[in-house]
């Protein structure tokens, strides 16, 4: 009788791999949003591969949203206004843990209540596929610091400021943001000329 070799356990988790191997990576997504591969971000990007991203925007507490602008050596967007946050989803981690670790990363926000708003597959402007889940963080009483080396310039604007930049000047925002103004996603619609189109 043949002796078969001892089998390697495998731990109770998604992926047979240690956390400093699963840093860096992403989940590709099949059509129907679920994973199906790893792969790194880089790879992923450059062959516009469906994956996951995270959008967030961070409210003050007089209701406030906060926005970031490219800066003019962006890849994508440059000079444009953008939502507070966007950022990967690594292997692994959920679109709730992802939304956490960049609003720290990128603000210094930790903390913030968030609230999914929900998740929609579209197509940037380089034609990268994404899986991206939106996100409304706060109200926070903590002060964003932005990093120079990725954002030019950063403001808190109200519900009219926002709607308004989104009706008469588009050209200073990007696609995701205008997006999420006219879905309602980041202020409630109450009407009027610009909501109603």
């Amino acid at each position: 009788m043949c002796a078969f070799p001892s089998k390697k356990k495998i731990i109770d988790g998604p992926y047979d791999l240690s956390e400093k191997r699963l840093k860096g990576l992403v989940e590709l997504l099949e059509g129907y949003g679920r994973p199906f591969m790893l792969t790194p971000l880089k790879t992923a990007s450059k062959l516009g591969l469906l994956r996951r991203i995270v959008l967030i925007c961070l409210k003050n507490t007089r209701g406030m949203v906060y926005l970031q602008k490219h800066t003019a050596s962006a890849p994508l967007y440059a000079d444009l206004w953008d939502v507070s946050v966007i950022g990967s989803v690594f292997a692994g981690e959920s679109p709730e843990d992802a939304a956490e670790r960049e609003l720290f990363q990128q603000l210094g926000i930790k903390g913030a209540r968030l609230r999914a708003m929900g998740t929609l597959p579209y197509t940037d402007s380089r034609g990268v596929s994404l899986s991206a889940t939106f996100f409304l963080a706060g109200p926070s009483p903590a002060r964003p610091q932005f990093d120079e080396c990725r954002s030019a310039d950063g403001m808190f604007v109200d519900q009219q400021e926002l709607e308004g930049l989104a009706l008469h000047q588009q050209e200073m925002l990007t696609p995701e943001l205008i997006w999420a103004v006219q879905a309602g996603w980041i202020f409630r619609k109450t009407g009027g000329p610009f909501l109603a189109g």
